[in-house]
């Protein structure tokens, strides 16, 4: 009995030594992972509105672009940024970021043009879908199909795109490429409705 008590009491003590290391090592981590997670957001936003990003000889990017986050909207379920060229006030589009589940979880960043008007680039921020199948969002070809006006939501075809607003699904990932179709279309839709009132 009197070992009993003395092993749930190591373990137990083991357990608070083993938490208070977490919790320091998350405190002490957790700002670097919001630094990287910021600069991927300005990366991807980046290619997605300007097409490109160029790296220095040290391999760090060398930005054109700076993001205003606009916190105002996380309220109503959207995160946005304003996309300016460095030290300039002119707003040349958002991005935004989308969730949904396709296989597992998926998160987008969604470049929209200054006037709302057009998508300029789709970029993966995370994705656990399915290697060799669900995992070919990644691909440019697919990516490239969301570069469309936002007028109508886009529609997934599993032919080739016949009309301006088809999106063609990847074969043998159709769950994944619905999911990135209905994310965008709800996120550029909330966009849509919310930007136009600011």
């Amino acid at each position: 009995m009197g070992n009993m008590i003395k092993q749930t009491w190591l373990v137990l003590i083991l357990a608070i030594i083993f938490g208070l290391a977490l919790a320091f090592t998350q405190k002490v981590t957790a700002k670097h992972i919001m630094e990287n997670r910021q600069r991927q957001i300005r990366e991807l936003s980046q290619l997605a509105s300007i097409g490109e990003l160029t790296y220095d000889t040290n391999g760090k990017p060398q930005f054109k672009i700076e993001l205003k986050p606009l916190t105002d909207l996380k309220k109503q379920g959207l995160i946005a940024y304003e996309i300016h060229p460095i030290n300039s006030d002119k707003i040349i589009g958002y991005s935004l970021i989308g969730e949904g589940i396709g296989w597992d979880r998926l998160k987008l960043l969604i470049a929209l043009s200054g006037d709302l008007k057009k998508i300029t680039g789709l970029e993966i921020v995370d994705s656990r879908e399915t290697p060799g199948l669900g995992a070919r969002i990644v691909q440019d070809w697919f990516r490239k199909q969301y570069q469309k006006p936002t007028a109508k939501p886009l529609e997934l075809v599993k032919h080739k795109p016949q009309g301006e607003y088809q999106v063609q699904a990847i074969t043998g990932a159709t769950i994944s490429s619905t999911a990135v179709t209905k994310i965008v279309n709800k996120t550029v839709a909330l966009a849509k409705k919310l930007l136009k009132k600011k």
